[in-house]
């Protein structure tokens, strides 16, 4: 079964229990409100056009919910315990909205009543729903038991510590998602010690992630120094993928870093964890509203400086360049045009300070930013949000990547039309500075939040305002 199906059966085990569980709960209901409610049954209660309403369309919306709170995300990743803690929530915050747009409307006896008919309707639908639930992932765990489900991971490593690691993962009762695909040496000459199939060397990683649809990567080398690890990890991070590495007793209790247990092994995560899909759902709402309500508001701002490109110098008043942006994707960068029409006649060239390829106004654009405004549009569209890593073009990114190849960690999250690193440090006109700068955006990366965006954007309008642009 793909994740396709596994997450459909899902969404149907939920309207199903969402359905059964209102019923329920309108009995229980009928049966607290009886005093007030206009039907002689409880029959009669259920039947009415207004329930036969509800009945369709809440469900429904318990559903999109569940999805806006990222319950159908990774699928094979579950557990009883995730889903526990996961139907609690949104039973709670789902619930609490119910009850302000539906039955705040009823008029028990007693203000009283309102608590009962509350906790009534948590209970019935948390219990209903985690039931169901439990169907499906106790199903995929005894899958996960049996070998036959799972994320599908590439051991990079072929001694004790893969051995390790494959003895862990092929226990019965082992609840982690992890399927051990393969392992993978990390030269030709490494001794195997693992019993299970060596799949090649780092040489052939591309083609084995290919075949194996490999969705993680877990170091497990005998060789611990931190260099290594680290010239490891730089090896692996074009591909995208998850990086996890084994720790050593010791190494846990020094480690600041997030940690991960499979099965009681530490494992400390190498790559950003990044937002839940919650906080990635309402960032991109946030994206949606805040650039709607900025092109609207702005558009006589962007008519006068519209006005004014086209009067400073010859050329188009838009100006559009290629970035790479999540997944390396590429996407045109939308600015107004601050330098002549000629400025990269001789190929791609960051601008300076003085630069005298910018225009007279476009030099006054540049000093406060307007000239990103523009992106806004970026954002509407989704190739932007307002908080991310700026993009760059992809001439300057394998520059970077050469002298500091974790910077392809930036691929992992959509560009921003703001940044820590243009906060903290400004403008970088040399690959250089962009690395240097680059500690900051990988800051971000491993703290993302709500809050840290929106600390990021309060604190760009100071440089804005004093005109610290370049």
């Amino acid at each position: 079964m793909n994740d396709h199906k596994r997450i459909l059966r899902y969404i149907c085990l939920d309207y199903l229990s969402a359905l059964i569980a209102w019923q329920l709960f309108n009995v229980f209901r009928f049966y607290e409100f009886r005093s007030t409610i206009d039907f002689a049954s409880a029959w009669d209660f259920l039947n009415n056009p207004k329930a036969y309403t509800m009945s369709l369309t809440l469900p429904v919306l318990w559903v999109l919910l569940y999805a806006f709170l990222g319950y159908y995300h990774q699928p094979r990743r579950k557990t009883s315990s995730s889903d526990l803690l996961s139907t609690l929530f949104s039973t709670l915050v789902g619930s609490l909205l119910i009850f302000f747009m539906v039955i705040i409307n009823d008029y028990p006896a007693e203000y009283t009543q309102f608590y009962s008919v509350l906790a009534g309707l948590l209970l019935i639908h948390f219990f209903c729903t985690l039931l169901l639930r439990l169907i499906q992932t106790l199903s995929m765990l005894n899958g996960h038991a049996a070998g036959k489900v799972g994320v599908s991971a590439l051991v990079i490593g072929c001694g004790q510590e893969a051995e390790d690691i494959r003895r862990y993962l092929s226990r019965r009762k082992n609840s982690s998602p992890y399927l051990a695909q393969g392992f993978v040496k990390t030269a030709p000459e490494d001794r195997v010690l693992v019993q299970g199939p060596v799949l090649g060397t780092l040489d052939d990683l591309d083609q084995i992630i290919a075949r194996r649809q490999t969705e993680s990567l877990i170091i497990a080398s005998d060789q611990r120094d931190d260099a290594y690890i680290r010239h490891l990890t730089d090896r692996l991070y074009a591909y995208g993928l998850e990086i996890q590495t084994t720790m050593h007793p010791q190494e846990v209790l020094l480690s600041d870093v997030s940690l991960y247990s499979v099965s009681g092994v530490p494992l400390r995560r190498l790559t950003p964890a990044g937002m839940s899909v919650a906080e990635l759902h309402l960032k991109r709402t946030a994206d949606l509203l805040i650039s709607i309500l900025g092109l609207t508001l702005l558009s006589p701002l962007f008519l006068y400086l519209a006005l004014r490109v086209r009067r400073d110098s010859p050329g188009p008043v838009l100006y559009r360049q290629e970035r790479l942006g999540k997944n390396a994707r590429p996407f045109n960068i939308i600015k107004f045009r601050t330098m002549y029409t000629d400025a990269e006649a001789d190929g791609p060239l960051l601008s300076t300070l003085n630069d005298n390829r910018v225009t007279p106004f476009g030099r006054l654009m540049r000093k406060y930013r307007l000239d990103e405004l523009p992106q806004l549009y970026n954002v509407l569209k989704g190739e932007m949000s307002l908080v991310g890593p700026r993009p760059e073009r992809e001439f300057y990114a394998r520059q970077i990547i050469s002298q500091a190849p974790h910077y392809q960690l930036v691929w992992q999250v959509k560009p921003g039309l703001t940044s820590m690193g243009e906060v903290k440090y400004g403008y970088a006109d040399t690959i250089g500075k962009m690395i240097e700068r680059l500690d900051y955006d990988i800051i971000y990366l491993k703290n993302q939040s709500l809050l840290m965006d929106l600390t990021i954007l309060v604190s760009t309008v100071k440089p804005i305002l004093l005109g610290k642009g370049i």
